[in-house]
């Protein structure tokens, strides 16, 4: 049985073949997401603690003395 006029395709082939061709390129961009280094969608980049939070974990890691850890607070809440 011939669709169309017997010549070339018919619409329901241009149809599959740009499902096609969509599907292809929806892939192509969720690989090259998948692949890049995960950041925040929303803000753009990658969220960083604050100061004040790394030298309390510095603190509680042990890598800072509480006097250490006292003057380093001081310096970040009050600048001097």
């Amino acid at each position: 049985m011939m669709w169309g006029n017997g010549y070339g395709m018919g619409w329901w082939m241009w149809l599959l073949m740009a499902a096609g061709t969509l599907t292809f390129w929806i892939a192509v961009v969720l690989v090259v997401r998948a692949l890049l280094p995960a950041r925040n969608r929303q803000g753009g980049g990658m969220d960083r603690p604050d100061p004040l939070t790394l030298l309390k974990e510095s603190l509680a890691r042990g890598e800072v003395s509480v006097e250490e850890y006292e003057q380093r607070r001081r310096l970040i809440v009050d600048g001097h």
